[in-house]
């Protein structure tokens, strides 16, 4: 369903562009005067035709043909004052004059004269072409024709067969735009005749696909009591109790609510606003609490909670109703949760695609090592060009095929962990910021917001935060603390080795083994470097991933977890004594845990920060 769901989605993008062309070239056919389309306006009132007896000689002279001819039809015809016999042959059409039964052709001059009593408007005559293959603007005739152009604001063109003197089309720049709508209509972008080509045809199918799988995930979005009526107006009076706790167990407060609304939507009635970007969409993750493991788990869940989070009771508070007593364990810090207002001190970049961003509040911010902060994106519009960044990372953005330009025109949020320790820096916290970049495989998507906002902000530019939230913690009852990390999820991992060894001054042997692509992406090396010197118990292993043959690297080589389960893991006596922390990117993420799984490390010995769901 997730498949389907992504492929709808940029399907119906693409699509959609192709539906508002249809929309628009529809109306601009509609808008545009047919008689002007058609040339009508520009043409002369016909003359009435002369008899031919007043044409014709006594006798007229019979054409004289070679021997062979196949003739298919012969006709006495007016042709611009001459009386002329139009003979059709297999070959084609043959002009003879019926006075002299010498042969006519259709000359420069003849066709501008014949073009000039067909026309009525104001221009002269510009240029007359010969064309021996048809265009697109006599795309309907095979035969040669005479080009005739006219100097009017229409750009007016008539063509003229070169073989009978008809006047084949009347064409202009009212005809050219209905012609442009028309192929976007249709959409042969080649010969703009065909109504069943195979572009269109291809569309409708996908039309249809869009259907089926819209009916797919209509029915993955809703269930049969959100249409209930019935059962919502019989407990319209009722209300059910609603028991609010922490995260560590404490008992907040108990309410009378009512039944059938979001959870999410009742807690912010209640005024405990829980953290979203996605306004309740059950997109972004960030409004998962803690309810019961017998609640049902909706799609949604699925797609942005871990597993071993759904057994333990985890659900995204917007995508579940309230229909009988719950209690729901807040994520931690929500209830003292503030509104924050940060100035950017500076901005760093610590890796071609990171940067550490420091920011200064009015007072120190009281904090859990191991919390975020969520950051307020306001309406704004911003181009490549305009950011300070370093030529180096520039270069990067331009080789990735990232738009250049990007924005938005409502607020958004984005979250983002705190990678300083508890009283590190005083009234300064530092987030580490992952400029998000297309890779070289999707051309044309467009930056994070967040962090391309970020990245705009100039020394003194106000940023708006609230927080501090998270339940990813260290257990203080732990005999031997294991971190892992890769790329940008360093930050909490920072915060709570940091926060272990300089403030709460532990003994407890602690590791951490962090993967990144290249040695130019290892960050604070000099902060743990230091560690390492300062405290016996603690080691710190990086190992590369992507990195060439012949660079001079003496450290571990490949994926973090590999380096773990070959260098640690394997070798530990008691894996039961350690307690791990995990934050990094979806896919390192997924391995490691397998990895301590296959190891049967309990789960209740596993935290992780799961910053890419």
């Amino acid at each position: 369903m997730i498949l389907i769901r992504k492929a709808h989605k940029w399907i119906a993008l693409l699509l959609g562009i192709q539906l508002a062309l249809w929309m628009l070239s529809g109306l601009g056919m509609a808008l545009l005067p047919h008689d002007k389309v058609a040339g009508a306006h520009r043409q002369s009132a016909p003359e009435d035709p002369l008899p031919l007896a007043r044409l014709a000689p006594d006798p007229v002279v019979m054409p004289t043909l070679p021997q062979g001819t196949d003739v298919r039809q012969i006709t006495l015809q007016p042709l611009y004052g001459m009386l002329v016999y139009r003979i059709e042959t297999e070959d084609g059409v043959i002009l003879s004059d019926a006075v002299t039964g010498a042969p006519i052709g259709i000359g420069e001059d003849l066709a501008i004269a014949i073009a000039k009593s067909d026309y009525s408007g104001p221009g002269t005559v510009k240029k007359a072409e010969y064309l021996s293959e048809s265009t697109l603007e006599t795309r309907n005739h095979s035969d040669p024709t005479w080009r005739i152009d006219f100097s009017d604001a229409e750009a007016t063109a008539i063509y003229v067969s070169a073989a009978t003197g008809e006047i084949l089309e009347r064409r202009n720049n009212y005809w050219r735009a209905f012609d442009v709508f028309w192929m976007l209509h249709i959409m042969d972008y080649q010969n703009r005749t065909d109504f069943n080509h195979p572009l269109i045809v291809i569309a409708a199918l996908i039309v249809l696909w869009l259907g089926v799988s819209g009916i797919a995930l209509w029915w993955d979005s809703f269930r049969a009591r959100d249409f209930n009526l019935t059962r919502r107006w019989l407990h319209r009076n009722h209300s059910i109790p609603l028991s609010l706790v922490d995260s560590e167990g404490t008992a907040l407060k108990k309410v009378e609510t009512r039944p059938l609304r979001s959870l999410f939507s009742t807690m912010e009635n209640l005024g405990y606003p829980l953290p979203s970007t996605c306004g309740g969409g059950g997109t972004c993750g960030l409004c998962r609490v803690k309810v019961s493991s017998d609640w049902p788990i909706v799609p949604a869940d699925r797609r942005q909670i871990p597993e071993t989070e759904l057994e333990a009771g985890y659900r995204l508070a917007c995508q579940h109703t309230i229909e009988a007593p719950v209690t729901v364990t807040l994520p931690h810090g929500l209830l003292d949760a503030a509104e924050l207002d940060g100035r950017v001190v500076s901005a760093t970049f610590l890796t071609p695609d990171m940067y550490e961003l420091r920011l200064v509040l009015p007072s120190p911010l009281d904090f859990r090592a191991g919390s975020y902060l969520q950051v307020e994106v306001p309406p704004f519009e911003s181009h490549l060009d305009k950011l300070p960044l370093p030529p180096t990372v520039k270069s990067q953005w331009e080789a990735s095929g990232t738009d250049r330009t990007f924005g938005t025109d409502q607020n958004v949020y984005r979250t983002y962990s705190l990678a300083n320790a508890p009283g590190e820096f005083g009234n300064e916290i530092i987030l580490n910021i992952r400029l998000a970049l297309a890779k070289p495989d999707k051309a044309g998507v467009p930056v994070g917001l967040g962090s391309a906002y970020l990245t705009s902000l100039n020394r003194g530019d106000k940023v708006r935060l609230r927080g501090p939230f998270g339940d990813f913690r260290v257990d203080e009852e732990a005999e031997e603390l294991v971190f892992i990390a890769g790329g940008a999820g360093i930050a909490p991992i920072r915060s709570m080795i940091i926060d272990q060894l300089r403030r709460k001054k532990t003994s407890r042997p602690i590791s951490f083994w962090y993967g990144v692509r290249t040695p130019d992406h290892v960050v604070y090396k000099e902060d743990f470097k230091s560690l390492g010197d300062l405290h016996q118990n603690f080691s710190w292993h990086v190992a590369i991933s992507d990195l060439s043959e012949h660079l001079d690297w003496t450290g571990h080589r490949g994926m973090i977890h590999e380096t773990l389960r070959d260098q640690f893991l394997a070798r530990h006596p008691d894996l039961g004594s350690c307690s791990f922390y995990i934050c990094g990117p979806p896919a390192m993420l997924k391995a490691t845990l397998a990895l301590l799984e296959s190891f049967e490390v309990s789960k209740d010995r596993i935290a992780f920060d799961d910053f890419g769901s």
